[in-house]
């Protein structure tokens, strides 16, 4: 029988090789595997959003639909990632109304950004886990894997508010490390951004 792998957020990530995208890195919650999933920058901009406690003025897409969720008195159980086509992921949303359970299809980019609105979680079939996730040897390992995917050098201020604060105090070690100043001046004053956002 299928097994349901329940998974937690790591970070996002700027893709260097297709502009405008970013990976999404999910790792199990009780385990060392973790894989990524290419999204857009709506969507990036959205989880990021949420997952930092920033508000944007209007209502996103997501939380639109939390809302109508929330009207309907409907709720998000939890979010399944059930399957992987020509390396692109399937999502559901298990959504309950009245005792009744519906499952509707969905993007994972847009099934991850509602997830983090509902604070509900996020599962993987075990099957699809084992063809894409990744061993993580060392905390020290990936973050040195992770430091160099981004590009450090080619970050924009954008790019940098998107990212968690632990995630820019990594790079600013980083940057110190490799003596890149510039850089170093701009991670320290998105960190200060988003403490005075806090």
């Amino acid at each position: 029988m299928e097994t349901e792998i329940k998974l937690t957020i790591t970070g996002l990530v700027y893709n260097q090789t297709v502009i405008g995208t970013y990976g999404l890195v999910l790792s199990e919650e009780f385990g060392s595997r973790r894989f990524s999933v290419m999204i857009g920058e709506p969507e990036a901009q959205s989880i990021a959003l949420k997952m930092n406690k920033k508000k944007s003025p209007r209502p996103l897409t997501h939380d639109l639909i939390k809302s109508l969720l929330n009207l309907f008195e409907a709720k998000l159980q939890k979010v399944v990632i059930y399957d992987m086509i020509n390396d692109v992921f399937f999502s559901e949303l298990h959504i309950v109304k009245d005792d009744k359970l519906i499952v509707v299809d969905a993007r994972t980019s847009d099934a991850v950004a509602l997830a983090v609105r509902a604070d509900c979680p996020i599962f993987i079939k075990s099957e699809i886990l084992e063809l894409v996730g990744t061993e993580v040897e060392t905390e020290a390992q990936t973050q040195k894997q992770e430091t160099t995917q981004i590009g450090l050098d080619d970050l924009t201020v954008e790019d940098l508010d998107l990212l968690p604060l632990d995630a820019l105090d990594e790079l600013l070690e980083v940057a110190l490390q490799e003596e890149k100043y510039e850089l170093a001046v701009k991670l320290r004053d998105a960190i200060q951004r988003r403490k005075e956002l806090e």
